[in-house]
């Protein structure tokens, strides 16, 4: 197997050899260390000369005769990592070298080559070292910048600087970016790698995001009720702003105080796949101020990110005590984190607007968008239980709404535990009667009017899309049979801007969000006639409740709407368990 002559690593072929030695970040650049040459080509002409001798090809007389070329076997892949001329005699004369024989040798050896090679004398030389992109910006910029504010026509502008250097130091008294810091989290019990927590002081993250002038024209500052009449009959929510959770939130703050409602959002993330695996749950922040059409837009930078929670792996026999573990470690660094908000939340905070008024604001959790295992850890109930009700998996088909989980709740039954945290199996043991996680301190325990029951929204793709998939689509197969339901997705006319399923939809693989929204355009055509009059109301249901819960503005008629849907769902429901599908 070929090696490479520097740092003497195996490779295959002499390709991959090549491809190794072309890395331009490579300690093996040899292209740029070494410049090992295979012809000669004489120097220019100096003072003294003025003629050019051909490249000569003496010392490799190895090579057969010019009429036998056929014997020699070019391989143009050696010759992309050698280089002619010297990069260190830039603006200068051109040197270029003859290697040695042993040099020579030692290079196609170390290539994987066991031929020699023949160029043709005098082709393609290189004169001098020309200009790249990159090294535009090699040039001193501030002598242009000077060059440029010296213009006649610029000198007539109403500028605050005249140089390079006047720009720069004005520039340096613009405000900077909340700055990482970086904390190391003490456990009480053994990791295999250090808990790292990097984040950012959340409270200079919202005043960023309160003061800036981009969202000048988009921000709300105090709670609002929408009516659809001048009568006040029906009502509308839209924003946050308008919800009865921000009206009773500003009524318990003092006067004149400004509500500033914090979004959190964070997920499970691989930061590393190949390089060791690291994972850890990016915290995002933003205002539920901003208006829901800019501030859901990724080009508007509304979510700014935290801190990076680590995720790291607890040395214990019992494997559900280690994920208990991890959870507790989740709300310690949250509670590390959110410290400054708990701070303002109860006594407030002096900020200005992106107009400059100054304002006396309150920061309480508005809303933690997780999916549902991050839901439940925040929540700390235990799986297959509501993190915002009190029903657990044997009462998720009740028709009727079970009661509230509020924080109180969870605080009160956390008390009612008498037993040393530390001891993780006991503690956990005593948590099941009230199906807790096992987390001792929760990180919005002490957060002023922050309740997991009112700020963990509901989740679309796995509370609508992705239930349609996993229940809907089964009953639907079960029903009709798999080729037949096939059949029908495939004949189905297609339709400008709507997906076609050509070939079904029982056979896909890794069904996104966006698949699984598809398919339900078509699930109430597609099933009617062929499945029962019971299942196809029942599915019909379930298919409005989705529509008119993702509606962007919610009126009072909307809301009996999706009551009514789903009342319509569960006196048919029965159809879908008697058929057994």
């Amino acid at each position: 197997m070929p090696d490479c002559p520097q740092c003497l690593k195996s490779f295959s072929t002499a390709q991959r050899v090549t491809a190794h030695l072309a890395q331009p970040k490579s300690k093996c650049h040899a292209w740029q260390r070494e410049r090992l040459e295979l012809f000669q080509v004489s120097s220019l002409s100096t003072s003294d000369s003025s003629t050019s001798s051909s490249p000569s090809l003496s010392d490799l007389h190895d090579l057969p005769a010019d009429d036998d070329l056929d014997a020699v076997q070019f391989d143009p892949d050696v010759f992309d990592a050698i280089a002619t001329f010297d990069h260190d005699d830039v603006g200068g004369e051109e040197r270029f070298q003859e290697p040695s024989m042993v040099e020579s040798t030692a290079l196609l050896a170390g290539l994987g080559q066991g031929h020699q090679i023949q160029c043709f004398p005098g082709a393609g030389v290189v004169f001098n070292l020309g200009e790249t992109f990159l090294r535009r910006f090699e040039m001193d910029p501030m002598a242009k910048i000077d060059e440029f504010l010296s213009l006649r026509l610029v000198r007539t502008l109403p500028l605050s600087f005249w140089t390079a250097k006047e720009l720069r130091s004005q520039t340096e008294l613009l405000p900077t970016g909340p700055r990482w810091n970086y904390r190391i989290v003490a456990t009480h019990h053994p990791m295999k790698s250090p808990a790292i927590l990097y984040f950012r002081d959340p409270l200079e993250c919202i005043e960023a995001l309160f003061n800036h002038p981009y969202f000048a024209d988009h921000m709300i500052y105090t709670p609002f009720q929408v009516f659809t009449s001048a009568e006040r009959v029906i009502r509308e929510f839209g924003e946050w702003m308008s919800g009865n959770v921000a009206w009773r939130m500003q009524s318990k703050l003092p006067p004149g105080a400004t509500l500033c409602g914090i979004i959190l959002s964070s997920d499970k993330t691989h930061i590393t796949n190949m390089c060791g695996g690291k994972v850890a749950h990016p915290l995002l922040i933003s205002l539920a101020n901003i208006k829901m059409a800019v501030r859901n837009k990724a080009s508007s930078h509304a979510f700014l990110l935290n801190a990076l929670i680590p995720v790291v792996e607890f040395i214990h026999p019992v494997a559900r005590m280690r994920s208990v573990l991890e959870a507790r470690l989740f709300h310690e660094c949250l509670d590390i984190i959110l410290h400054p908000l708990k701070i303002a939340a109860q006594v407030g905070r002096m900020m200005s607007d992106p107009v400059g008024n100054l304002r006396h604001c309150f920061t309480p959790l508005a809303a933690y968008i997780v999916d549902t295992p991050e839901a439940c850890m925040v929540a700390c109930v235990r799986g297959k239980t509501s993190p915002v009700t009190m029903a657990s998996y044997k009462n998720f088909g009740d028709a009727f709404r079970h009661q509230r989980h509020t924080g109180a709740r969870t605080l009160t039954h956390l008390s009612r535990i008498q037993c040393d945290p530390n001891d993780v199996e006991r503690y956990f043991l005593l948590c099941k009667q009230f199906r807790l996680s096992g987390v001792a301190k929760p990180f919005w325990r002490n957060w002023p009017l922050s309740d997991p029951a009112n700020f963990l929204p509901p989740e679309p793709l796995h509370h609508w899309y992705r239930k349609f998939w996993d229940h809907d689509v089964q009953w639907c197969k079960n029903a009709l049979g798999a080729q037949e339901l096939d059949f029908r997705y495939s004949v189905l006319h297609p339709i400008v801007g709507m997906r076609h399923f050509k070939d079904g939809i029982t056979t896909l693989k890794q069904v996104t969000g966006r698949a699984q929204r598809d398919m339900q355009r078509y699930m109430i055509a597609v099933i009617g006639g062929a499945a029962s009059q019971d299942v196809v109301i029942a599915v019909h249901a379930l298919m409005d409740f989705r529509y008119l819960a993702q509606a962007p503005r919610i009126t009072s008629i909307v809301q009996d709407k999706i009551n009514e849907a789903l009342s319509e769902f569960h006196n048919h429901k029965d159809a879908i368990t008697d058929e057994g599908l």
